[in-house]
């Protein structure tokens, strides 16, 4: 065996307790605890150059050549299948309630998502070099155990996120099986009042449950096709809304001018009020998709070359978002126009439910609802899967690789995602953007922590196997597995921010106006605070080896190393061992394969 392979044999065995354990527990198979061990317990493929134990498992390990499969054509087809989304389409328009007119909503989503796309590109760096999961690099950042803390946190919010869109995928399934059965919209509710949900809407969100979770089965190197039937049917959806919309109403509409007092914005802020609600809505815009920035290593690992993720993302990401914005924000206007006597119709299933309602329930109306709904939710499903349910899967891996597989955590996401009633938090626009600049307050500090580790302090090396090894032997391991330095980080990055927090949620609660506006910058403010005291902390009291790398490919992430090769090269040397021809010997050995000499990640 390898010489890398030997090296990585020993971490392994320093779990020994842990797999001695096991093995005596499953001595007897005969009996159910036993049986039930065995089938719960995740286990390593036999040509896998490790034991799945505590720290590594089949789907945090480091990606061989053959899974990474992502080009820059693939990222650009996520975004713009996860970008188009329902979420995204009432971005703008619900930055009218804050008083915004229709240049400074623009602006803020322009803004909000050039950021977005810098941080994505930045975070997704470790991922795309190394090829291991945010859930295996907070490790280097924060500890070996202590990158338990931001993979809790990262989880808890992707279950909020996961039941978010739970619903806006079962109100548009809603519409689907409203224009088949026009009855299932007057279905008699038997909900009380205060559930926010009524009988339709919630038997619409189960089934829409029920639909998503095939899509979990999907691997994350396989989604390329998925990807681009999804973005297709969307794309050709939402111009044929705005065109339709354009088309019926003779222009952009009411809101375009007015839309302060048809948002029902209590007051429109002039002056430095201004600039600080412009700047909560960049904020919230960052917000709403800073847990994906986060983890974007769990998806930039599958990049068959580092730069595959950099200059799609930095197109892909605020031009699909800006877009889908914009035709939201104009097809909302004009809704408004040709139904007066309705409120803002700020999403399509709102949309799409009013031009049957206004039809009277005509047969062509029904149809065109119909074929315009299917693609939001193939949308929706996409996102809700990829961006939540499986990233989430994959943090659970990391929490506890013996237990969970992707999968897994994946199916118990959705199932607590539709179980804490997500339909709660999005009554109201102003709602919305509260939820959404709340993540941006534990989010930041964890992301700026992560991107400050890993370009400034470490310079962008890792020592992959001590990422999986326990104990003082890992230089990952700090001060009992706590690395300091990021945990102080990140209580300044939320400290700051935390009074003006507390009275956003609990208006009763008053903070001097200072501390709010603090809270108004969540995301910019909380990451650049966590990044210069990580930074600082580092430079005052540096780490162990800080640009530290292993001396042999130990995964064969960045060789192909053939086992099968291998052994068979072997058996052909130990075949041949009896003869005396030194040609036939030389032949032998230099079929045998070994892991290449190990260069570091390749861009």
């Amino acid at each position: 065996m390898a010489e890398g392979n030997h090296m990585f044999d020993e971490v392994a065995d320093s779990h020994g307790k842990y797999d001695s354990s096991f093995s005596s527990r499953t001595a007897d198979p005969q009996t159910l605890r036993h049986r039930l061990t065995d089938a719960i317990i995740v286990k390593s493929s036999p040509d896998a150059y490790y034991r799945t134990s505590l720290l590594v498992g089949p789907d945090i390990a480091p990606l061989p050549l053959s899974r990474r499969t992502w080009g820059p054509w693939t990222f650009v087809a996520y975004w713009l299948s996860t970008a188009i989304n329902l979420g995204q389409w009432g971005a703008a328009s619900a930055l009218f309630s804050l008083g915004l007119n229709v240049w400074q909503a623009i602006i803020c989503v322009v803004l909000g998502n050039l950021i977005l796309a810098l941080a994505l590109v930045l975070a997704g760096l470790p991922g795309a070099e190394w090829h291991i999961p945010f859930a295996v690099i907070a490790r280097g950042s924060w500890g070996t155990l202590g990158a338990y803390f931001p993979l809790i946190i990262r989880i808890i919010l992707a279950i909020i996120f996961f039941g978010e869109n739970l619903v806006f995928g079962g109100y548009m399934l809603r519409i689907c099986i409203g224009a088949i059965w026009p009855s299932f919209y007057t279905l008699r509710n038997t909900l009380p009042d205060n559930a926010g949900i009524t009988t339709s809407q919630l038997i619409a969100v189960i089934v829409f449950f029920v639909l998503s979770l095939p899509a979990i089965l999907i691997r994350p190197e396989r989604y390329k096709i998925p990807f681009a039937v999804a973005t297709i049917g969307v794309t050709l959806s939402s111009f044929s809304l705005l065109i339709w919309a354009l088309a019926k109403q003779g222009g952009g509409g009411p809101l375009l001018s007015r839309p302060s007092e048809l948002s029902g914005a209590s007051e429109v802020p002039t002056g430095s009020e201004l600039v600080w609600t412009m700047v909560y809505g960049i904020s919230s815009t960052v917000g709403g998709a800073a847990s994906a920035a986060l983890n974007q290593s769990d998806f930039a690992r599958y990049a068959r070359k580092p730069r595959d993720q950099i200059a799609s993302q930095l197109f892909a990401v605020p031009f699909t978002a800006i877009i889908t914005s914009v035709i939201g924000l104009i097809v909302t206007s004009a809704a408004a126009g040709f139904y007066p006597d309705r409120p803002l119709l700020w999403l399509p299933y709102d949309l799409l439910e009013a031009v049957q309602d206004e039809s009277g329930g005509s047969s062509g109306a029904r149809a065109a609802c119909f074929f315009a709904a299917v693609p939001w939710v193939i949308i929706q499903m996409s996102l809700n899967t990829a961006s939540n349910a499986i990233t989430a899967g994959i943090d659970l891996s990391g929490l506890l690789p013996t237990v969970f597989t992707i999968r897994r955590g994946a199916f118990l996401v959705a199932c607590v995602g539709l179980a804490y009633n997500p339909w709660r938090l999005l009554n109201l626009p102003n709602t919305f953007i509260l939820v959404l600049s709340s993540f941006s307050v534990f989010l930041a500090p964890i992301t700026g922590v992560l991107i400050a580790d890993y370009i400034v302090v470490r310079r962008r090396h890792l020592r992959l196997t001590h990422l999986f090894t326990p104990g003082n032997a890992s230089i990952y391991w700090f001060t009992s597995g706590f690395n300091f330095r990021a945990f102080v980080a990140f209580a300044f990055g939320c400290g700051f921010l935390m009074p003006g927090f507390v009275m956003a949620v609990k208006p009763t609660f008053m903070v001097a106006i200072g501390w709010y506006r603090l809270y108004e910058m969540a995301w910019p403010l909380g990451f650049s605070i966590a990044f210069v005291t990580h930074v600082t902390l580092s430079k005052v009291v540096p780490v162990r080896d800080a640009y530290g790398e292993d001396d042999e490919d130990v995964f064969g992430t960045f060789s192909p190393i053939m086992r099968d090769e291998e052994r068979k090269a072997a058996e052909e040397q130990r075949s041949n061992s009896d003869l005396s021809d030194g040609s036939a010997h030389a032949s032998s050995s230099q079929k045998e394969a070994a892991p290449q000499e190990y260069m570091g990640p390749q861009t």
